[in-house]
């Protein structure tokens, strides 16, 4: 090592000649020095390949899609002219929301239980506990209306994204107000909201969010979805409202606004007792909503409703049709473009208007941003009034207190999951969602045969590709895409050639080839070296390849050529916007994307000009996962290091918080597969898995990986080539490189076939 010191020089010109020929010289191998030692590592901005940026590509992408789905869809409403055309559609909603929302459980006792009341002068109010499932509860607050005869017609209020659920003062003055008019209000807390909050989950966001999100994923995984549990919830407090002496069964209302407007509309395809529905601040066209760039949460979404041309943000609604139906928006709504909600309108006026009921339909739009405010709270008292009552003219809110939140708890502590016990302090009580999810999967999980005989590996291999086409919609074939290759440059001693691959319209893949001065110098005229290609992939991107030099260097030297490239809506392509489900929606989930975008880069290397020896895989993170799933589909991919991948599906549903979200749903998978199998159906090709982690992220122990694995093992030996398999944990970073590279350069060598 060579250690310069700069000593400041005042005047330069009054030296020596021949000192100061000395220090010009000095300066000049500085230089080099200093450009030498720039050139030996490669920077992020080196593996730059596009010319422009492309973070709008997967939003134009899928919004080009959205806009295909929904021209379709208008065409389809266009077309019902009579009351029979709306009434066939209307099923068709209905019976497509009970596939999407899966099959609810037998109807239980709800054991109803009041824990208090409070007594005000025209109103009291209970506070109830009700199962909607075996040990499942519910938080409610009945508020039972004074100095009327009853039976009295009854509201049922939902509650959207607020933490406090019932206890929100804007919720309870509705439920007060309500009361007052002479109306029974039933206000339930959802899942993850109110004494229904989640403790474990509070650090992964707002409360009812995380629960919603948490859950949700657990429950697309496993095969069901959290909409049924929040579903089912609603349909049984409708229940808990017609056992009530108080109320009448026949005139039944419902509301709620953001998430109780999304709860309002979506239940009217399950629940023909509701008789009136005022939804706020949610029914809309989704086209407009993707085109001002709004997502949404997990119970909101059925995976692709867009493609059988139904809008679930406001389609459901057509199912209520010819019964009384106010959509009472706001125009300054950022969730909910009024452009959609006047577009929804249009043809719900027409379903309407079919049936010779016009006036049994409205539309409001109040000035004011996404919420619930007092006019339109009002405006809901009016209509309620009108179709329950017979008297609108009652329809003004009035001035009133409202309870401590505290004072309306229905459990001592206010949260349903916590319950005294003076004998052994407070314990976690009554089912929690997330257990619905576990039981559910235990249920519906395939029970798999071992795979040891090759006529059994041969079978398993076939179905196996079958199910991970089915489950990540994507096409069993995948055509070879297109390429453009742009002029090479040497930095750092190694070529680097950009390549742009195009495997479908409107997305590109920005590539990088590395390859050492030297294997491009012997291949001559050839475009393209011989040699074993290791293609490189990475969910934070190419560049990640930075941290990777002294590895990149050494390959290179074993005569590898590496092949980097960004999956879609990774790298230089990013954001995926998987987090606004419009892939879910459309049917094109961004994990089946990516994992088609692995094949299509497979088939072109695999093409003659490239003059692949073999095609070896080398993937982090997500990137593993999309590897391992292409690798299922691909033949001729010869071996595989994957870093940090997930452990198996399963480890997402069991975990308590898991970290995937978005970007890892394949809806139904566990109840097709795991990742186990799929590893047995690449045998018996060469897999390195370096350090796999659990659902929530966290390294999984040596013992826990070879229980899970114990079947790719066992399949492995039985074909003789137990070597090809490999699972380390707890590998340090300093021992990664290293172990990674080893397998690498093993992979290249002839295995020798083991007696059986």
């Amino acid at each position: 090592m060579t250690f310069i010191c700069f000593t400041r020089i005042n005047n330069i010109s009054a030296m020596p000649m021949r000192s100061r020929t000395i220090i010009f010289l000095t300066f000049i191998c500085l230089g080099f020095t200093c450009r030498a030692n720039c050139e030996e590592h490669l920077s992020a901005a080196d593996f730059t390949v596009l010319g422009q940026p492309a973070d709008t590509m997967m939003k134009d992408y899928l919004t080009a899609i959205v806009d295909r789905q929904f021209a379709a869809r208008a065409s389809l409403l266009a077309s019902l002219k009579t009351a029979q055309d709306w009434d066939r559609h209307a099923e068709f909603i209905r019976r497509s929301m009970s596939d999407w929302t899966g099959s609810f459980p037998h109807r239980t006792p709800l054991r109803p239980r009041v824990t208090g009341r409070i007594d005000r002068e025209k109103y009291t109010v209970e506070k109830v506990l009700f199962e909607s499932r075996p040990n499942f509860l519910v938080s409610a607050n009945l508020y039972l209306p004074k100095n009327y005869p009853h039976p009295r017609p009854a509201i049922l209020n939902v509650i959207g994204h607020s933490p406090d659920g019932k206890a929100t003062e804007k919720v309870q003055r509705r439920s007060i107000a309500q009361a007052r008019k002479g109306f029974v209000a039933l206000t339930i807390d959802a899942i993850g909201q109110g004494e229904r909050q989640i403790k474990d989950y509070t650090a992964y966001g707002r409360p009812p969010g995380n629960a919603h999100r948490i859950i949700g994923t657990q429950a697309f995984l496993a095969g069901t979805h959290v909409f049924n549990f929040m579903v089912w919830d609603v349909i049984r407090a409708v229940d808990y409202l017609i056992s009530r002496p108080e109320v009448d069964p026949a005139r039944i209302g419902c509301t709620g606004c953001s998430g109780g407007g999304m709860m309002t509309t979506y239940v009217l395809a399950f629940e023909p007792r509701i008789s009136v529905a005022v939804p706020v601040c949610n029914p809309n066209t989704w086209s407009h909503r993707v085109h001002a760039n709004c997502g949404t949460d997990h119970e909101q979404v059925f995976f692709g409703c867009f493609a059988a041309g139904i809008d679930p943000r406001g389609d459901p609604l057509f199912t209520h049709v010819p019964k009384p139906l106010l959509v009472n928006a706001s125009t300054d709504d950022k969730l909910n473009p009024p452009s959609g909600v006047w577009d929804l309108s249009t043809w719900l006026y027409k379903a309407y208007a079919a049936h010779g009921a016009p006036q049994k339909f409205q539309t409001t739009m109040v000035k004011a941003p996404h919420g619930y405010n007092q006019e339109q709270r009002e405006l809901t008292y009016a209509w309620m009034l009108k179709w329950l009552a017979g008297d609108a003219s009652d329809y003004w809110e009035g001035d009133f207190p409202v309870e401590k939140g505290e004072d309306l708890w229905c459990t001592p502590y206010g949260n349903l999951y916590r319950q005294p016990n003076s004998k052994q302090g407070p314990r976690f009580a009554g089912t929690q969602p997330s257990e619905l999810v576990v039981e559910y999967l235990n249920r519906h999980k395939p029970r798999w045969t071992k795979v040891r005989m090759q006529s059994a590996l041969i079978k398993h291999r076939r179905r196996i590709r079958t199910l991970v086409t089915d489950v990540l919609c994507i096409n069993a074939d995948c055509p070879r895409p297109q390429a453009e290759r742009k002029m090479p440059r040497f930095v750092a001693g190694q070529k680097l050639t950009p390549v742009i691959l195009k495997p479908e319209e409107g997305i590109v893949l920005p590539g990088l080839w590395i390859e050492s001065k030297a294997s491009s110098r012997q291949a001559g005229s050839q475009k393209q070296a011989k040699g074993p290609v290791l293609l490189y992939l990475n969910d934070k991107g190419k560049d990640a390849l930075v941290n990777e030099q002294s590895m990149v260097r050494n390959l290179l030297r074993k005569g590898f050529r590496i092949f980097a490239v960004d999956l879609r809506g990774i790298g230089e392509t990013a954001p995926g916007m998987e987090e606004k489900f419009w892939d879910f929606l459309a049917g094109k989930p961004i994990l089946g994307q990516r994992v088609t975008d692995v094949r299509a880069v497979i088939q072109w290397l695999s093409q003659p000009a490239i003059n692949a020896e073999g095609i070896y895989v080398w993937a982090e993170g997500l990137c593993a996962l999309h590897a391992a799933l292409a690798a299922s589909l691909e033949d001729a991919i010869s071996g595989m290091v994957l870093e940090q991948p997930l452990l198996a599906f399963e480890s997402i549903v069991t975990t308590k918080v898991p970290a995937f979200r978005h970007e890892i749903i394949a809806p139904g998978v566990l109840t097709k597969f795991d990742l186990p199998q799929v590893y047995q159906a690449l045998c018996p090709a060469k897999v390195t898995l370096l350090n796999p982690l659990a659902g929530d992220k966290s390294p999984v122990s040596q013992a826990h990986a070879n229980k899970v694995y114990q079947g790719v093992v066992d399949t492995y030996k039985a074909s003789g080539k137990s070597g090809n398999w490999s699972v380390y944990t707890n590998v340090s970073d300093k021992k990664r490189a290293d172990l990674a590279f080893s397998a690498l350069v093993e992979m290249m060598e002839p295995q020798r076939v083991e007696p059986r």
